[in-house]
């Protein structure tokens, strides 16, 4: 009991140290979440600067951390297709926490996101707090409260996005929409690839994530086709996902066994 004393006053006192940029931050973008509750939230993170230009994560590489912006905005590119722009209070590669997927370590990433390079040299800096993804997920097992805040911070954040992506539409910032929806459909892919791949590489917890990622699927309007699709990108059958286990191949013009070989690209980031 004295130690949960300890933690709520510790909680508590860091709430009221928190700056106003970041009570502002809450109060426009993280409203269903308690002052006490995202007060926790920033302490855990690290606050990441980028100038202008620079990129915050590439496309195809491995990204652990979730990242959301405070101050400036940048642009997401699959194969260097402008898709959306991220705002302040948007998550950065939160990789299915909206949907309950609680996924540790790296995913990889659908997309570049770069730091808005404006016309003329205008804009600032861009600011995010960052979290290792591993954890964070630790942190939020221990606190359903929070996790459940968060979830709700978190699907809010995807309307936004979505109406950001309608708003490019109207405003005339897309040159080629049958691109652009092309683009977009490919990165969707690959996003959710990324979470399967995720998944399959810690198969202890497969049977926990079965649930987490039909509940994803059904989101995010995932069939049957996409998900053996993202399966076969991974080389795993749907028999193998059914059974929770990779059967092992020999791969007969490369002499090497295809479950160490996924196991060597996962490691470095390749397909």
């Amino acid at each position: 009991n004295a130690y949960r004393i300890g933690a709520v006053i510790v909680d508590r006192y860091a709430a009221r140290a928190l700056s106003d940029e970041m009570l502002k931050l809450r109060e426009d973008h993280f409203f269903v979440m308690g002052v006490v509750d995202f007060a926790k939230l920033v302490r855990l993170a690290e606050v990441e600067t980028f100038e202008p230009g620079d990129m915050i994560v590439g496309q195809g590489f491995m990204n652990r951390y979730i990242r959301v912006i405070v101050e400036g905005d940048a642009e997401c590119f699959r194969d260097g297709v402008k898709t959306y722009t991220l705002e302040r209070g948007n998550f950065v590669s939160e990789g299915g926490l909206h949907a309950g997927l609680m996924l540790p370590g790296a995913l990889e990433s659908c997309c570049t996101i770069a730091a808005t390079q404006h016309q003329r040299g205008q804009g600032g800096k861009l600011r995010v707090l960052r979290w290792d993804r591993t954890k964070l997920m630790e942190f939020l097992k221990s606190d359903s409260h929070l996790r459940r805040a968060l979830k709700a911070a978190l699907s809010w954040d995807i309307v936004r996005k979505l109406k950001g992506q309608r708003r490019m539409l109207i405003t005339g910032q897309v040159n080629d929409p049958v691109l652009w929806t092309e683009k977009r459909n490919v990165q969707n892919d690959n996003r959710y690839a990324a979470v399967v791949q995720n998944i399959l590489s810690h198969p202890h917890h497969m049977e926990l994530r079965r649930d987490e990622l039909r509940r994803y699927r059904n989101i995010h309007h995932i069939d049957d086709e996409h998900h053996l699709w993202a399966l076969n990108r991974c080389g795993w059958t749907l028999e193998e996902f059914e059974r929770g286990q990779r059967l092992r191949r020999r791969d007969s013009d490369r002499g090497i066994e295809s479950g160490d070989e996924w196991k060597i690209s996962n490691i470095f980031g390749t397909n």
